[in-house]
């Protein structure tokens, strides 16, 4: 089992919430690209923290697409709105657009 779904499954179970929250973080800093404080590695658990490198491994070598995707979904449900990022609207082509082309 890959990391991102072992993650999922720690939250699944409620296991160690205070632990799976560092590993939360890591996979939403990961995904969104925002900054994570590694130092917060050094208060888990030794199985937590393999964990942690198996999710970077998995990351680094883009492996697991599916497994990952929803995970932040997950994530992404538990972001407080006041953290979330609103993504730009995408353009509509217009007919006038597409007779430019």
């Amino acid at each position: 089992m890959n990391a991102a779904k072992q993650i999922r499954k720690l939250i699944q179970e409620g296991e160690s919430p205070e632990q799976v929250q560092v590993l939360k973080d890591l996979a939403a800093a990961l995904e969104l690209s925002r900054p994570f404080d590694l130092a917060s590695l050094y208060e888990i658990d030794q199985r937590y923290f393999d964990l942690a490198i198996d999710l970077l491994q998995d990351w680094r070598l883009d492996h697991h697409i599916a497994s990952r995707s929803k995970l932040l979904e997950q994530l992404l449900v538990e972001i407080p709105p006041d953290l979330k990022v609103e993504l730009p609207a995408t353009p509509q082509k217009t007919p006038e657009d597409e007779s430019k082309s």
